[in-house]
């Protein structure tokens, strides 16, 4: 046997060997993988959790009886559709928003419950009917707390009980905000009536106060330059002023009406 035939035979050992094991090195290349930034792998070997891996980089892992999931853990926009509700004074609105949430427990969002988005988006409008109807469209004092304005203490209100409903899918909610905001259809022409009323109420009565305080002011002043007038006077000045103040540019003429005498 020659030299190059022992060399030969050597060569086609090496590679029916390498044959041999090229299965074996496909099982472990599958436990090869990468982790991108905001993403988390979820190891289970038979069914049973093992671990979670969320930093970034090349990643190997014992291939056999491995079940690897992937789960992204950044900021998640998620829309609450329009939905009806009855505000705390009885009137039915229309209202919709947007909450914010991350992933901060990949191993609960996957093993505790099914389906985390549809989850977290489920119990998003439950929080939203619950919170909306305990508040008014409208408030009724000046500074009390009301869905047209949306005060902090709504919007806590909305980011606290959403938290609270999904810790359990280790969710965390970094923000609810309303979208839309609307009087529900059937009543929309009847409120939007009760603004125009209350808005022409609240001009009136500016009109009114800034009157009086006009025929108020003229007369302080004029018994500043030593111009004296009888109480009666004062009353008919008064009663002039406020009704011309009050008249503005509608051409409304409150002098009594001169009568003709007879020839």
């Amino acid at each position: 046997m020659t030299e190059d035939t022992i060399v030969a035979m050597l060569c086609v050992g090496a590679v029916l060997a390498g044959i041999g094991f090229m299965p074996v090195w496909m099982f472990f290349l599958r436990g090869f993988f990468i982790v991108e930034p905001g993403v988390a792998h979820v190891l289970l070997y038979w069914g049973k959790y093992s671990r979670t891996i969320t930093e970034p980089g090349l990643k190997w892992v014992f291939p056999f009886g491995l079940d690897r999931r992937i789960i992204r853990t950044r900021d998640a926009i998620l829309q609450i559709p329009m939905t009806t509700v009855v505000e705390a004074h009885g009137n039915p609105i229309q209202v919709s928003a947007i909450a914010i949430y991350r992933v901060a427990d990949p191993a609960r969002a996957l093993i505790d419950v099914h389906g985390y988005q549809r989850f977290v988006q489920n119990q998003a409008g439950a929080v939203l009917k619950g919170v909306c109807s305990h508040y008014p469209y409208e408030a009724g004092e000046k500074g009390a707390p009301c869905l047209k304005d949306e005060s902090r203490e709504i919007i806590d209100a909305l980011r606290t009980n959403l938290q609270e409903q999904v810790k359990n899918a280790g969710i965390e909610v970094v923000l609810v905000r309303l979208n839309d905001l609307t009087y529900a259809p059937e009543i929309a022409q009847s409120m939007l009536l009760r603004q125009q009323a209350q808005a022409m109420v609240d001009a009136r009565r500016t009109l009114v106060e800034g009157a009086v305080h006009t025929a108020s002011d003229a007369l302080d002043r004029l018994k500043k330059a030593d111009v004296h007038l009888s109480p009666a006077t004062q009353m008919r000045l008064s009663t002039s002023l406020t009704l011309l103040l009050c008249a503005g540019d509608r051409n409304e003429h409150h002098a009594p009406t001169a009568r003709r005498t007879a020839p």
